[in-house]
């Protein structure tokens, strides 16, 4: 006779925020780790599995959250265990639809220190563990948003920047802030790499290593640069809650001029951050190093697509240029035109044809007619979709009444509301898109209203520059020029 013993299958859970909160012997790790493991043995349970994340419970993306997911719905457990409720999550819609998924698979969530088998306790529970974190991280922000209104910096000093302080009641506070001109001089040398030069972010970091324009002895990463040449902060506005933003496109965005000193004036802010955007659209590539002026702003007037510049093999002496459709030359199913255009010709009528614009009223006339309709287009849909986001909350919180009075089951309200979470994540990010394609339309006007005068200056010295200067200084006035087989061009100014 053979006898078995069956244990109840058991996947344990832990969860910290930080890695200081890890070290912490109340809430670390181990210690949750050791407590899933001896009232497992209580239960006459066996831990198969244990997985462990360092990240906040308010995210819904941490990764061994998500493989514990997978593991118990894939390879099958009775039960997943943790200390408590909050180390499954503090988002209560993600704790109850989840929860119910599980079990709708034969999986229990269990806690060791915590009762969460009545109904009525779990949801009070994953909306406690919720509430907290969202109530603390609110006072935290408030507190943090009180102060950048009153023009009180928090945190590290921005680079470029060193703060003068003066003792208040017995403490050192910060006065004022004034420029650290050794470090103002390298961001204004970032700026004008980037916009006179043209050159990207590592080359800019790579620029200053070489001269030896360090920052403390440690060479500059691509991505420094970036941070501090987004930063408003170097045209003297303090901005808090960009980082917030990204989470949540509705929470409040706190600007306050005046606390920092300029390093750049506006003008050359709004070139500079124009330069970036325009790197953005082609990051890689010979766009930028190309000897051809019109490389990243031809395309072909009959397919829409890139035309690229090629140099031809010399002829008596000569090596002769032209600019090519790169659809055409793939495949006559992409670009039926044989659209090539030798570059002494195209380039010349290009900038001919550019400086019929150099006339202000009939600039204004012709981008308003084309902006206007667009802007009040997005504008319409905008609103829309806030009308539509609020309407899912307030279609959440209704089925979540429906549920406790039993008129919905946990099954329908779990199948809804990870419908209405998918809804709800596609809205807010076409909404982030739609506000700022909105705010850059509306912040344009100025760029409009100068276009004539920058088109005549570019027309008078663009014999006298080289070309990459030439052309980066192009690239912010057009962002393309169609061009037909027939000579035909249209421009699309940015």
């Amino acid at each position: 006779m053979v006898t078995s013993i069956s244990h109840k299958r058991i996947v344990g859970y832990v969860r910290v925020s930080t890695e200081g909160q890890a070290r912490v012997n109340n809430s670390s790790l181990e210690t949750q780790e050791e407590r899933i493991r001896t009232e497992a043995d209580l239960r006459g349970g066996l831990v198969i599995k244990l997985f462990r994340d360092i990240e906040s419970g308010r995210r819904d993306d941490r990764p061994e959250y998500r493989r514990m997911l997978r593991y118990v719905i894939d390879e099958g457990a009775d039960a997943v265990l943790v200390q408590y409720l909050d180390r499954f999550g503090r988002n209560p819609q993600e704790i109850l639809s989840r929860i119910w998924e599980l079990k709708g698979h034969g999986v229990s969530v269990e806690a060791t220190d915590q009762d969460i088998t009545d109904e009525l306790m779990l949801m009070v529970s994953a909306g406690v563990a919720g509430h907290e974190s969202k109530r603390i991280s609110e006072r935290v922000r408030a507190n943090m948003g009180n102060s950048a209104r009153k023009g009180i910096h928090s945190g590290k000093a921005p680079y470029g920047f060193r703060p003068i302080r003066e003792i208040k009641d017995g403490k050192a506070v910060v006065a004022h802030w004034e420029i650290e001109e050794s470090e103002s001089a390298i961001i204004r040398e970032m700026a004008r790499l980037s916009v006179e030069e043209n050159l990207g972010f590592k080359a800019i970091a790579d620029t200053l290593n070489e001269r030896g324009m360090t920052r403390n002895s440690r060479p500059w990463v691509p991505s420094s640069i970036q941070m501090i040449l987004r930063n408003p902060v170097i045209k003297g506005l303090m901005v808090f809650g960009r980082s917030r933003l990204k989470e949540d496109p509705s929470a409040e965005l706190i600007e306050v001029p005046g606390v920092f000193p300029p390093i750049l004036n506006e003008e050359e802010w709004d070139a500079l951050q124009l330069r970036m955007d325009i790197r953005k659209g082609a990051p890689r590539g010979s766009v930028h190093t190309s000897v051809f002026l019109l490389s990243g702003i031809a395309r072909c007037g009959h397919c829409g697509g890139p035309m690229t510049g090629k140099t031809g093999a010399k002829y008596k002496g000569k090596s002769y240029r032209s600019y090519q459709c790169v659809n055409a030359k793939k495949a006559r199913a992409l670009c039926a035109h044989h659209n090539s255009h030798v570059s002494t010709k195209l380039e010349p009528a290009v900038l001919e044809y550019l400086g019929r614009f150099s006339n202000p009223k009939r600039v204004a006339e012709l981008l308003h007619v084309s902006g206007t309709a667009d802007t009040d287009r997005k504008k319409k849909e905008l609103r829309r979709l806030e009308k539509q986001l609020s309407a899912l909350d307030t279609d959440f919180q209704k089925n979540l009444e429906y549920l406790k009075k039993e008129i919905l089951t946990e099954e329908e309200f779990s199948k809804a509301n990870q419908l209405r979470r998918d809804e709800r994540a596609a809205t807010e990010i076409r909404i982030a898109e739609l506000r700022e394609q909105v705010g850059s339309a509306e912040s344009s006007q100025g760029f409009v209203e100068s276009l004539p005068s920058r088109i005549e200056s570019f027309i008078e010295t663009f014999e006298k520059l080289e070309v990459p200067k030439a052309k980066a200084i192009l690239q912010m006035i057009l962002k393309a020029a169609y061009v037909k087989d027939d000579n035909g061009i249209e421009l699309e100014f940015r």
